[in-house]
């Protein structure tokens, strides 16, 4: 019990709000070009709702790029003798073009089996059909392009805060898998990547925190409600910043 009661009072005891729901623009840029960006989150009971869309700015039309949407459940498990508040993935959809084709894959939880029920559908026949992949044992887990809500609601950024370059681990999943091999370097040859994450200071009025995954830096920017300001992924060359703004190395 004393992990839970030491949660809520980090909890209870932060100044820090919460997080707005609605949609939010930014400027996405990496080594292909410069793209527009839409985030939306929401929160629907206990269920946790990310939705992403890059478009293309070229032509006189935005054109979806790709898109995702991810939902996760606030909950809690077993953690010695009491319960640890965290966030469970449930399901979620990535839709890719990749040279004028569409690339597809679906995600849901088999809770009984402890597995990530995986559905694809493309061009290829390598990432064609269903397969089941079993989760690692690990406390926290959260898809790729949900993970500054993730976080935030798994109380994982506010105990960094709270203890300074201290990294807390988790684990990300790629909800772009298994195209994000084409599509970045280095990264994603499974489904789950073991990540860390810990507070690296302020700097603005804003708080940037460092997520270390498969042996690449992301570094987000969040506002002091924990909103997405920023990130830039390095060794990607993947920049995320509100429109007209660029990234610089505080």
């Amino acid at each position: 019990m004393k992990l839970l009661f030491f949660l809520l009072i980090i909890t209870g005891c932060s100044s820090n709000g919460t997080p707005r729901e609605g949609q939010t623009p930014y400027s996405y840029a990496d080594v292909s070009g410069s793209y527009r960006f839409i985030r939306e989150t929401k929160q629907l009971q206990k269920k946790i709702v990310t939705r992403n869309q890059l478009l293309s700015t070229k032509g006189s039309q935005l054109r979806v790029l790709e898109k995702s949407i991810l939902v996760s459940q606030k909950g809690s498990i077993k953690s010695g003798k009491a319960r640890l508040m965290t966030v469970r993935p449930l399901a979620s959809e990535f839709v890719v073009w990749l040279e004028g084709k569409r690339y597809s894959s679906k995600m849901q939880l088999n809770a009984k089996a402890k597995a990530m029920k995986l559905t694809l559908n493309s061009p290829e026949s390598r990432w064609q059909g269903v397969k089941e992949i079993p989760f690692p044992k690990g406390k926290y887990f959260c898809f790729f392009n949900q993970i500054p809500e993730c976080l935030y609601h798994n109380y994982l950024l506010n105990l960094s805060l709270q203890r300074e370059h201290q990294k807390f681990d988790f684990y990300v999943i790629w909800d772009s898998f298994p195209f994000i091999q084409d599509q970045y370097n280095y990264v994603g040859k499974n489904l789950f990547a073991t990540a860390t994450v810990k507070y690296d200071g302020e700097f603005n009025k804003q708080y940037r925190y460092v997520v270390e995954v498969e042996g690449q830096m992301i570094l987000y920017t969040l506002s002091k409600s924990f909103d997405l300001v920023k990130m830039a992924w390095i060794a990607q060359g993947i920049t995320v910043a509100p429109p007209g703004e660029a990234i610089v190395d505080e």
